[in-house]
């Protein structure tokens, strides 16, 4: 990294699988500056593995090699509560075969050759890549798959995720017996942990340009894959146009010499393109994306337990360590005071009728008597200091998605080691069950606790009994748990509660009546209904 760390900002997350999690975030630095980014971090139980750190940080350093249009850039790496993260590019659309899936199982033959173009692009970037000797990286991506290619809903193609790339320097090495990659697009030399170089990708792009346009690896049946290793060729869809399949069969020649590099692979797909007459690849993808588009994704009840920001922590070391924390906010403006009842004005008095004016005058004094009492006090009016906290715009629904995700930027997200990325946000069935406001349990009694200066406040700075801030217990296992606080049952996960300025006791009661052990919390001024203090279990 070069200059003054920046500070990160997640909005939502995107899902999680395999060895990572994903986060949408904005990169925030000096005058205004707001980048989208995806955040993809280690998760806490891959660190089981002694070399899962290593592998994600090899993946890093390896990516961060490569600049080019059509592979996801990476743009900077941090270490937050020991887990290494990287920031991505943010690729705002889909992945290949979610796109596959939607158009109906299979893609017209065009749209697969201008992805194919691209990536053979990309991979012939990456295999003739060097370092600042001159001397060749040895990148080999040995992921190639229709997930690990992402398409922006701007026809932009990127190819992602180098968690298993092979690379000179590289300092994590694939266990004995295993072999890296995904069944049914792996070349034979990679079955048989032989030699690689960048044709074993071209020969993965081959089979994935088939997958693209009928549906299918040629591979996915294990007899086939036996045929192909014991050196017969793989039997294509014969239902492929010719010149399609011509190109396919070169690709996946069971010898690697008989295969095209990336960059022939490149040349021969697009002379097939011009041979079609393919209109400018970009602007086709978009049109076609175009009729796919689905409407973003609703957000969950647990998108709102995001919005913490990453800030640089002052610290030696040859990566730069980050620490969470919840935004200050500006004080909310005190809720308007209900208007006063108009003032009772008694008649004009009348030269005939002395004794009625006294009368009038009476009735006045009685009526304004009357509203003075009936009137609610300051005190009557925040007499509960527990209430729900009021559904407001800010609050129920996060910055609008860009991701897609990169592999780590497309909605469909992958892991390092080329797993899928589920969506983890609340199903809609449960989310449109869980309000975001509840009011205070019914058969709770009204309580007063008294408000307390924050920790290290002078005793003059006494906060203002009537002031409220905001709790919000966190916890995706705690969903529908009952929150008690100072005793008083006051709703449920994951609603948010005001409650007085100062020091509280917070329990929660799981959904099968195991009360877990009780929180201290100090509510401030800063705990806001967008930024509540947020106690977990």
């Amino acid at each position: 990294m070069t200059g003054a760390a920046s500070r990160y900002r997640v909005l939502r997350r995107l899902g999680q699988g395999g060895m990572a999690e994903v986060f949408e975030a904005e990169r925030v630095g000096e005058l205004g500056f707001v980048r989208k980014v995806a955040l993809k971090q280690l998760r806490p139980d891959a660190l089981r593995d002694p070399m899962a750190a290593q592998r994600f940080i090899d993946e890093t350093r390896i990516a961060s090699q490569l600049h080019h249009a059509h592979i996801v850039a990476v743009l900077d790496v941090g270490v937050l509560d020991d887990r290494p993260f990287q920031v991505l590019e943010l690729v705002d659309g889909l992945d290949a075969d979610e796109l596959v899936r939607r158009a109906g199982g299979a893609l017209p033959p065009e749209l697969a050759l201008m992805l194919a173009h691209a990536v053979a692009h990309a991979l012939d970037h990456a295999h003739t890549a060097t370092g600042g000797d001159g001397r060749s990286l040895g990148i080999v991506h040995r992921d190639v798959k229709p997930p690990n290619i992402l398409i922006a809903w701007s026809g932009d193609v990127k190819l992602a995720d180098f968690g298993i790339a092979v690379a000179h320097d590289r300092v994590a090495h694939t266990e004995t017996g295993l072999v890296a990659g995904t069944r049914g697009f792996i070349a034979p030399e990679q079955r048989t942990r032989g030699q690689l170089d960048g044709r074993s990708d071209v020969f993965a792009l081959g089979v994935t340009l088939h997958a693209l346009c009928t549906g299918r690896s040629p591979l996915s049946d294990l007899e086939a894959e036996v045929r192909l290793l014991g050196g017969e060729p793989i039997a294509l869809d014969p239902a492929l146009p010719d010149d399609v399949r011509a190109l396919i069969a070169r690709a996946v020649a069971p010898d690697r010499r008989a295969r095209p590099t990336a960059a022939g692979f490149a040349a021969a797909i697009g002379d097939v393109l011009a041979a079609r007459g393919a209109r400018d690849a970009r602007s086709t993808l978009q049109a076609f994306l175009a009729t796919l588009r689905r409407p973003p994704r609703a957000a969950g009840a647990l998108d709102l337990l995001l919005g913490v920001e990453l800030v640089p922590v002052d610290a030696p070391g040859p990566v730069q360590l980050y620490a969470t924390e919840v935004p200050r906010a500006p004080p909310e403006p005190p809720a308007p005071r209900p208007p006063a009842p108009p003032a009772v004005v008694p008649p004009a008095p009348h030269r005939r009728s002395r004794p009625l004016v006294i009368a009038g005058a009476g009735v006045a004094l009685a009526v304004a008597a009357a509203v003075a009492i009936l009137r609610p006090t300051d005190d009557a009016t925040h007499a509960a200091p527990i209430a729900a906290a009021p559904r407001d715009s800010a609050s129920a629904a996060p910055a609008a998605p860009a991701p897609g995700s990169a592999a780590l930027a497309s909605t469909t997200p992958r892991d390092a080691g080329g797993a899928e990325l589920t969506d983890t946000g609340i199903p809609d069935a449960v989310a449109a069950s869980v309000p975001v406001a509840a009011a205070p349990h019914p058969g709770a009694p009204r309580h007063h606790p008294t408000a307390t200066p924050a920790p290290g406040a002078s005793p003059a700075a006494a906060v203002d009994p009537a002031a409220r801030g905001y709790i919000q217990v966190v916890g995706e296992d705690l969903l529908r748990a009952r929150v008690l606080v100072d005793g008083v049952a006051v709703g449920y996960v994951p609603n948010r509660f005001a409650v007085t300025l100062g020091h509280h006791r917070v329990e929660v009661e799981r959904p099968d009546g195991v009360r877990l052990p009780p929180r201290e919390l100090d509510v401030t001024s800063f705990h806001t209904a967008q930024r509540p203090a947020r106690p977990t279990w």
